[in-house]
């Protein structure tokens, strides 16, 4: 059995920006207990070199850290982590098949039918997007509060929202069902990151994991 997944993640996009990856390094100081590397906009080559130099930066900072990679399943499985995968990179029965039963493996879902299916093909937790309208894409359109409740009502496994999350909005998501969140700009662009962290892990504190959505149950 797997142990339960944390209830906040970071997604370091564009994590080959030095910049960036030191944010990243100081959010897991401050609190972070998961952190997913993503940057679709480099190669595959660059983006291999980059996760292997940041990610025994980050572990030095948390030894327990969960750490995930974004689509890239030959660096997951050569650095031994999680991958997270979505309509880029392969499949999730395909990922899975690859990386074995024991691989942390996660899907991009923005409906119900995608979640179910990914579920049933073996992913481990969802995440549903775009909850609130993207803080870095202000004119995406949200999916909203009740979409979200959907989904976490249609899978077993943990759904992390996604999408203009912000510590105050928290309490919303997991109302509607959701195992936690899943944050990218409100951390990585805050001029106080180690403060937005601790604001986040205060607002996940307020209120107990919902137990309908555990990841024991999975």
């Amino acid at each position: 059995m797997k142990p339960p997944l944390p209830r906040l993640l970071l997604i370091a996009d564009r994590f080959t920006d030095p910049r960036r990856a030191d944010v990243a390094r100081r959010a897991v100081a401050a609190g972070v207990p998961w952190v997913q590397l993503r940057d679709h906009e480099v190669d595959a080559g660059t983006f291999a070199r980059a996760a292997e130099a940041l990610v025994p930066v980050l572990q030095a900072e948390n030894p327990a850290l969960l750490l995930s990679i974004n689509t890239h399943l030959e660096v997951a499985r050569r650095l031994g982590l999680g991958l997270h995968v979505g309509w880029r990179g392969p499949g999730v029965a395909e990922a899975r098949q690859q990386l074995g039963p024991d691989a942390l493996l996660g899907y991009s879902a923005h409906n119900p039918a995608a979640a179910q299916q990914a579920a049933m093909q073996g992913a481990d937790y969802v995440l549903f997007s775009p909850v609130f309208a993207p803080i870095s894409k202000p004119a995406v359109p949200a999916a909203g509060l009740a979409a979200l409740a959907a989904v976490c009502q249609t899978v077993t496994i943990p759904v992390l929202a996604l999408g203009g999350i912000t510590p105050g909005r928290v309490p919303a998501c997991l109302n509607q069902g959701a195992y936690g969140v899943a944050v990218v700009s409100a951390i990585l662009e805050a001029s106080d990151p180690e403060r937005t962290v601790q604001q986040f892990l205060h607002s996940l504190s307020l209120q107990e994991q919902p137990q309908r959505n555990s990841h024991d149950a999975a």
